[in-house]
């Protein structure tokens, strides 16, 4: 799961770019993470653009490191800083989810005039309810592991 994260940043990425060739003004659009570091009209949009793709992928990379190389599952502290890192994941995939969605889809949203506070809410459920579904098993997995190396 963590690795998806990169991924969603070029998704990110490539759908503001989309976002402003089909929309002439983003001002009161800008949606999320890479919309709002940088504006359209902006001779560093691609240098910006490489910068937060690396910077997501460095994220990733230290996230996966803690919960590979740093947490150990006999350790109870370590079992809620496992949990805690999966929510920190969760919340940055959602956030990342929403807005590549809603970046891709913003001409139509304008057109038709949908709400832009309900639709994010309900693209967070959603990725709420898969990632919750997705990750299931190798969260219980993690703790299980812990529950038989404390009994051994």
């Amino acid at each position: 799961m963590i690795w998806i994260l990169p991924f969603l940043a070029l998704f990110d990425v490539i759908s503001t770019f989309y976002a402003w060739s089909k929309v002439s003004s983003l001002q009161g659009y800008n949606w999320e993470f890479f919309a709002n570091f940088v504006s359209a009209s902006s001779i560093y949009a691609y240098f910006y653009a490489a910068v937060y793709i690396l910077f997501v992928v460095g994220i990733a990379y230290v996230l996966m490191y803690i919960k590979n190389k740093v947490l150990k599952p006999s350790r109870t502290p370590d079992r809620v800083i496992f949990l805690v890192l999966v929510g920190v994941v969760f919340y940055i995939y959602m956030r990342m989810a929403a807005a590549l969605l809603m970046n891709f889809f913003l001409p139509s949203i304008i057109e038709r005039g949908l709400n832009m506070f309900e639709l994010p809410l309900v693209i967070y459920a959603g990725c709420i309810l898969s990632l919750g579904f997705y990750v299931w098993d190798t969260v219980l997995a993690w703790e299980r592991n812990s529950g038989d190396k404390e009994k051994k």
